[in-house]
């Protein structure tokens, strides 16, 4: 039986998605090779869970009750950040305590299904970083590069997570897009 890895993300509110795209096309304009669309919306990785597809839908009512039990959570994008071993550029939160709250909570959650965490323990809420990446595979020295001059000129931006998505690794666009808040039947 084929095997996918499903990612529980924060997704972003429209108005917040295009101001991430607009910073991405500011990296594609220094340089980096880029498409013009990402595979994904712009989001923050909260806990992901590898399955067997057809149980693809015990982590999507695992997300959808982690959607109903939280409120939109404002968010500032405020760091220009970067994961240097896997070349990776990105916007990171500010701390906040309710984002803090819903990472827990879908990683607990997935736990409690019975759903190892795909990415070990780096989605452990004690060592998880929010990021929303920008680029990947990045040489270091072009990483650098890009980072500084991101910096030099980055406007934080403010917004909203207003749902979870779920997405594949290796897949396109959402399998499932779940407004916060909402209870559902």
């Amino acid at each position: 039986m084929a095997r996918v890895t499903a990612v529980v993300c924060a997704a972003f509110d429209p108005a917040t998605d295009a101001a991430v795209l607009a910073v991405r096309s500011r990296v594609r304009r220094l340089g980096v090779t880029l498409p013009d669309r990402p595979p994904h919306r712009p989001h923050l990785s909260l806990a992901a869970a590898t399955v067997d597809r057809a149980d693809l839908d015990s982590v999507l009512e695992v997300a959808t009750a982690v959607a109903a039990r939280h409120r939109p959570v404002p968010v500032r994008l405020g760091t220009v950040g970067r994961f240097g071993r896997a070349g990776a550029l990105w916007l990171g939160p500010d701390t906040s305590a309710d984002l803090a709250v819903l990472q827990a909570d879908a990683y607990r959650s997935l736990l409690d299904a019975g759903h190892a965490s795909a990415f070990g323990d780096r989605s452990d809420p004690a060592r998880w970083v929010g990021h929303c990446s920008l680029a990947v595979r990045l040489e270091k020295p072009v990483l650098r590069d890009v980072q500084s001059a991101l910096r030099a000129e980055y406007t934080p931006i403010a917004g909203t997570i207003d749902a979870l998505a779920t997405i594949l690794v290796g897949g396109r666009g959402d399998v499932a897009h779940l407004p916060l808040g909402q209870v559902r039947a």
